[in-house]
């Protein structure tokens, strides 16, 4: 029974082999299997039948196997399963080819750099040459592909897509998303198609889909504003899908500002890299949750920018470090500038400060801050697959995972949005134990609760801000209200280790900021934790670990 399957597998193959792109005899690389292949499943050519012939063979094979088990093993009922599998995988697959044909076209007329990748059933985007259309290193056919991402940058680098400063598309690109929102239009997809079962088949499947479009800003600037300018730009382009008769429940979009970078920040290169419009279109619900979950920010491309400590007045018990120990630390961190230096790092302009206080430092009984000691050990970092880089998993030394919290900044980020409404696209599933508990600890004699913590499993980002209370000095048989009181911005990064979760309070107490890495497998108390304040001129690291309450 094997060999008849395979059997029928491979005719359905060498139907594709007969009918696709084989080299022409007498062109260079010849006629041989190697190269029929190579043009059939894998070819350069952004208006070749790739992705067509794959989904036509992935529905064979499926088709077969369907047509096996309703006829009882006759090869008739075989080759019909094989051949209506092939036509209805061929459907999306053929739209994706005629996308990335056209869009290979709007590339070449308007001087843009355009980037086609496939996204696999289980979310990872395959890596993809800067043509759309051009095929990624592994050559082999994969049916598992479920839906593609576009990027669209100018060539030269420059954010020009919009005014300065706006979300109002220039004219020269209210062109070119003009022509490129009218690829992802019902009409588009169902051109040339005669048979009125196939339209019908087609429209169903056009449907289901789902585009998000994702606006990308550098590191640059406010976070904050980053993002919503960035969320601004991604509904000013989806609104041209809606004109060319998307429909809109269909589509969403996302300010992802600074956090999904997929060049490094460090580099004005990687900067203009990063500055961008990206479509990504899914076959489904399905397929759009799984895409959602499986997408992590690439933290190597994070540049550190340090936070300003707030001013604040030393209390006596709470006197500054012996000078000895106060310039080894103003050492660490002069040569810390200086490596930082040679690998481009730099704090911009507009980077907002924390603001001064008069609320009196609380004692943590800390010890002198210093590099080393204020860093949490979270292990080798998670490599993620985002956009269309390979990701290497070498970090850069003055990465701010492997620092502390001061070289850290809040990052701000959209949610996924519906152009319909406007409404957030809701995901209920969080990491174990952390889904809006609460925790807390003594530190030196100081009562430290975080509130509604919460951590989403898709991509380890924080579902919401916590609620930072402190009680200085606490005293549990008196009606006492906390000294620190307030909802800080929250940074969260899926490492080997677990998940860290770094605070940044405004300052009060001298509170500077705060790490925590908890585990992912559901126990009650965080792995370690450091809390980092200053007093007087000079900083101090606490460490603390919060309990489940």
């Amino acid at each position: 029974m094997k060999r008849t399957y395979l059997r029928h597998t491979a005719l359905a193959t060498s139907v594709l082999l007969a009918t696709g792109c084989a080299t022409a005899p007498g062109a260079p690389g010849g006629n041989g299997i190697g190269n029929q292949l190579q043009q059939t499943f894998a070819s350069d050519d952004p208006c070749s039948n790739n992705a067509r012939n794959i989904g036509i063979l992935g529905g064979a094979v499926l088709g077969a196997i369907l047509g096996n088990a309703i006829g009882g093993g006759k090869d008739e009922s075989k080759l019909v399963g094989a051949a209506l599998g092939g036509v209805l995988g061929g459907f999306i697959g053929a739209d994706m080819d005629r996308k990335r044909c056209e869009l290979a076209k709007v590339a070449k007329k308007y001087d843009l750099d355009i980037t086609y990748a496939n996204i696999e059933a289980q979310g990872d985007v395959q890596a993809a040459p800067s043509a759309p259309g051009a095929s990624a290193t592994n050559t082999s056919p994969s049916p598992a592909v479920i839906g593609n991402t576009v990027t669209v940058r100018d060539k030269d680098g420059a954010a020009s897509h919009f005014e300065s400063g706006s979300d109002r598309l220039t004219s020269k690109a209210q062109e070119y998303f003009a022509a490129i929102a009218t690829q992802y239009s019902p009409e588009a997809a169902l051109a040339g198609q005669i048979d009125p079962n196939r339209k019908k088949e087609i429209a169903k499947q056009l449907a289901q889909r789902h585009v998000l479009l994702i606006g990308h800003t550098d590191d640059t600037g406010s976070s904050p504003l980053n993002a919503s300018l960035s969320e601004r730009r991604a509904r000013a382009v989806a609104a041209y899908l809606k004109q060319k008769g998307v429909p809109e429940g269909s589509i969403y979009y996302q300010g992802a500002g600074e956090t999904m970078p997929m060049a490094d920040n460090r580099t004005e290169a990687g900067r203009a890299t990063n500055r961008r419009v990206e479509i990504v279109e899914l076959a489904d619900e399905a397929g759009f949750k799984k895409y959602l979950s499986a997408r992590k920010p690439n933290y190597a491309y994070y540049r550190p920018h340090d936070i300003v400590a707030p001013v604040v007045k030393a209390p006596a018990s709470q006197a500054p470090a012996p000078n000895t120990t106060e310039t080894d630390s103003r050492s660490a961190k002069a040569k810390n500038t200086t490596r930082t230096t040679t690998t481009a790092r730099t704090k911009p302009s507009n980077m907002p400060k924390l603001a001064q206080t008069a609320s009196p430092v609380i004692n943590f009984g800390g010890a002198p801050y210093s590099m080393e000691t204020a860093k949490l050990d979270v292990g080798a970092l998670t490599p993620s697959k985002t956009g269309f880089s390979l990701i290497s998993k070498a970090y850069a030394d003055d990465s701010v995972l492997l620092s502390d919290c001061t070289h850290d900044r809040p990052r701000a980020v959209g949610s996924v949005k519906s152009l319909r409404d406007g409404s957030s696209y809701k995901t209920s599933e969080h990491l174990p134990q952390l889904y809006g508990k609460t925790w807390a600890t003594m530190v030196n004699d100081n009562l430290v609760v975080i509130n509604h913590l919460a951590v989403l499993r898709d991509g380890g980002a924080p579902a919401n801000l916590p609620e930072l209370k402190i009680y200085a000095q606490y005293k549990p048989s008196t009606a006492q209200k906390p000294q620190i009181n307030e909802e800080p911005q929250v940074n969260s990064y899926l490492v080997d280790k677990g998940v860290l979760y770094r605070m940044f309070p405004r300052g009060d107490g001298g509170l500077r900021c705060m790490d925590v890495l908890f585990g992912t497998d559901g126990a009650p108390i965080a792995k370690a934790g450091k809390l980092i304040y200053a007093a007087g001129s000079s900083q101090y690291v606490a460490d603390f670990k919060p309990q489940l309450q």
